[in-house]
């Protein structure tokens, strides 16, 4: 090429050419050295959780045996960083139980990490929500749960309410129930599935709860108290029965289905003389679980029902009555009810079926 048979014009041209091919050549090397970094700092990733999983037996160990991993697991956690050995040591201490997370905690604690996890308490919500998830793996090393379960952020509260729940310590986190309550139906929720798997169950406290003048709240204990199985409260539950709140009535009625208590069928019967259709629709199914051949006849009567899914549900509970049960939707199939009439085709299909 003759440079200098070129004009002013074609000069810009190839300049401006030679310009973008060394912008793209930087940009190609330049992202070349980023994932080769990214993957670097991966494999050193993955080598300190290896290094870390093999001390644990020892981490556990003699304390002859603790001293000398807990030393080599200060070298691994050193030598990868501090924000990757907070992710790490966190990530670690999830898969194994509390009582083997300790000597986690302890090197958290040990490395200064814990400092970090205090600072970032009062940080951006997701760095609180980081800090819940590091309390709830590592057992609360610096008792953070108890200022995060009251935050003003509804995610990192029901966060630290479920921490505390699955760390035992559901009596403390009741404090802010009150709160998740007014958090919506999601939150409310997870709340009542935290307490109900939480062990100690705070029963004491759940019953007086279940007085509340709130009837979320109410409704919230109710439910916790039914899917934990608390025997113990079931004259609580079936007071509930008869709680001003529709929504209570008819979680008292779900929770009492769980249980399984033959002692509360009279109420569950009572129930389906109910004013609103929606706790006689819950009933029904409670009554037949309850009750079996011997609620046949009060479920019978609901197949006349002015509701429609009232009718259908009751059909549904009569085919869980035994011989009583189909007997009584026969006897209303034969007077033309719809509703009975498909119950007996899916209980027939059903038991051909088997």
């Amino acid at each position: 090429m003759n440079l200098e048979s070129l004009t002013f014009g074609e000069f810009v041209v190839l300049v401006i050419v030679i310009i973008e091919v060394i912008i793209v050549l930087v940009t190609l090397f330049a992202l070349i050295f980023l994932r080769r970094r990214a993957i670097n700092r991966e494999e050193r990733y993955d080598g300190a959780r290896r290094e870390l999983s093999e001390a644990m037996p020892d981490l556990s160990g003699t304390p002859e045996q603790h001293t000398a991993a807990m030393a080599k697991a200060r070298a691994v956690v050193d030598r990868l960083g501090h924000d990757h050995a907070r992710r790490l040591l966190t990530e670690l201490a999830e898969f194994v139980s509390i009582e083997h997370a300790e000597p986690l905690a302890e090197l958290f604690v040990a490395t200064g990490m814990v400092d970090s996890s205090i600072s970032s308490a009062t940080a951006r919500p997701w760095e609180r929500l980081r800090v819940v998830r590091e309390a709830r793996a590592l057992n609360d090393p610096a008792d953070l749960l108890r200022g995060l379960v009251k935050d003003d952020a509804p995610d990192v509260r029901i966060s630290a309410f479920e921490a505390m729940c699955a760390l035992g310590r559901a009596d403390e986190a009741l404090v802010s129930l009150r709160e998740i309550a007014r958090d919506g139906r999601l939150s409310r929720m997870r709340a009542v599935d935290s307490l109900a798997s939480t062990e100690p169950l705070p029963l004491r406290q759940l019953v007086n709860l279940a007085e509340h003048e709130d009837a979320e709240l109410r409704l919230m204990t109710v439910g916790a108290l039914g899917r934990a199985g608390a025997r113990d409260a079931i004259d609580t539950i079936i007071a509930a029965i008869t709680d001003e709140d529709v929504e209570v009535r008819i979680e008292a009625l779900r929770a009492l289905k769980e249980l399984e208590d033959t002692s509360a069928l009279r109420a569950c019967l009572q129930a389906l003389k109910d004013e609103f259709w929606e706790v006689r629709s819950v009933a029904v199914g409670t009554c037949a679980t309850l009750g079996g051949p011997g609620a046949a006849a009060d479920i019978a009567r609901m197949l006349d029902d002015p509701a429609e899914w009232v009718r259908h549900n009751a059909s549904l509970a009569l085919g869980k009555c035994g011989p009583a049960g189909m007997a009584a939707l026969r006897e209303a199939a034969a007077r033309g009810n719809e509703n009975a009439s498909s119950a007996l085709a899916e209980h027939r299909l059903t038991t051909e079926g088997s």
